[in-house]
């Protein structure tokens, strides 16, 4: 099932969601989370897994102040392709155990991928602060980015915006 959020709300809820930042960075927020400092990270990948580490230690305020500081300097190309993906009908990679070749694929695909593990960080930190409406709103962002993959330590790609999708369901009910 494909999410039929149009770009102009994508966009939208990309600019309503930088209003939800929680509190000033502390000292576990690097000096700049959008330049890497790892030469083995790119600069986007280098923010997504800085928020996952700090959603992961219970800094969950930092983990939104990290993924708001650089949002929009990906956020937006990252929901441009996403849309392209939807508009070309193209399907998106698998989760699971891949080949050598989805796994090509979904590297290629780097930038979504990183946005949407952003955006799961951010929107399951506010979920953790009890903040649920701005949850809400992150989750639905997430949601949109339902090609970008995450790798799991023990082998296998899973997706930000399906467990994004389980996790505001459950808000909804």
């Amino acid at each position: 099932m494909k999410p039929s959020i149009s770009l102009a709300y994508f966009i939208a809820a990309l600019w309503a969601g930088m209003a939800f930042a929680q509190s000033p960075a502390n000292d576990t927020t690097p000096a700049d989370p959008c330049l890497s400092t790892n030469s083995d990270l790119g600069d986007s990948a280098f923010w997504a897994v800085t928020a996952i580490e700090q959603f992961a230690d219970k800094q969950y305020a930092a983990a939104v102040d990290t993924v708001d500081a650089c949002f929009m300097q990906w956020g937006p190309e990252a929901g441009h392709k996403q849309k392209k993906m939807h508009d070309d009908k193209t399907s998106c990679p698998r989760t699971g155990k891949v080949s050598d070749t989805t796994k090509k694929k979904i590297e290629q695909n780097y930038l979504m991928n990183d946005v949407s593990m952003a955006l799961w960080a951010k929107a399951s930190s506010l979920h953790k602060l009890g903040d649920i409406e701005s949850a809400k709103e992150t989750y639905s962002q997430c949601i949109y980015m339902t090609c970008g993959r995450a790798w799991d330590p023990k082998g296998w790609y899973w997706s930000p915006a399906q467990d994004c999708a389980k996790k505001v369901r459950k808000l909804l009910k």
